[in-house]
């Protein structure tokens, strides 16, 4: 059997109180502060298999949940061309709080889940939902799905392709490893390496071009949890 697992790293654009970004609250409900629209998702998925779920709770701006600790991204001082005044020149002991309050917790709650996972069922399908602009930095994202992983694990490319056929007979432009590559930093990789057996980590990547369109992007929803149910 399959257990499954889904999480939101950038489920939030709340800034915690004390923390002084100096970024415009419009700016952070962009995808600079979070991923319009991936929480929604990672609701319905886990919805869909009584699976747990784990979403962060602060921007992506104060800590990036989905880069690994020793990343210089981890807490930006850019978003491309937005600026992180605030997170410029950090004090070290700010640096390691952060990390200690929100990044560490976070990844060790998503390892905790995947082990939980693997016991109760043997093997653990772990999603991990995002959502990408359609055009960045000049360059048009025509992909509407996107579902990411490292084709060199049998079973992380076994979930993807039947994902992306199921998503792609729905009607969905779905592709494999755009507009990312699943072997880049992220919450997934990392778990690799945490679970060599049993582990499959996916990302899964929503244009927010389907949010101008909200009935398109609750079928997005919908077909995803129903491509979950025979897993």
């Amino acid at each position: 059997m399959t257990a499954v697992v889904v999480t939101c790293e950038h489920a939030s654009c709340a800034v915690p109180e004390g923390v002084s970004l100096g970024v415009a609250e419009a700016v952070l409900d962009t995808h600079h502060g979070w991923d319009p629209g991936a929480a929604t998702l990672a609701l319905r998925l886990a919805s869909a298999r009584c699976a747990p779920l784990l979403a962060g709770e602060v921007t992506r701006l104060v800590v990036d949940l989905n880069r690994l600790e020793t990343n210089p991204q981890v807490i930006p001082e850019r978003s491309f061309e937005v600026a992180v005044p605030g997170n410029v020149g950090l004090d070290p002991a700010e640096r390691e709080r952060r990390l200690t309050r929100y990044h560490r917790p976070y990844r060790a709650a998503a390892r905790r889940l995947v082990g939980d996972a693997r016991r109760w069922g043997g093997r653990c399908l772990h999603l991990s939902t995002h959502s990408f602009v359609p055009e960045l930095e000049g360059r048009v994202r025509h992909v509407e799905v996107g579902i990411l992983f490292d084709p060199d694990r049998a079973l992380e490319a076994e979930h993807a392709e039947r994902l992306i056929e199921g998503l792609r007979r729905l009607g969905w432009d779905a592709r494999a490893n755009q507009p990312y590559l699943g072997v880049a930093d992220g919450l997934t990789t990392w778990l690799r390496g945490e679970f060599s057996e049993g582990y499959a980590g996916i990302e899964v990547e929503a244009s927010q071009a389907l949010l101008e369109t909200p009935a398109r992007f609750d079928r997005l929803a919908g077909d995803l949890a129903g491509l979950l149910v025979d897993v």
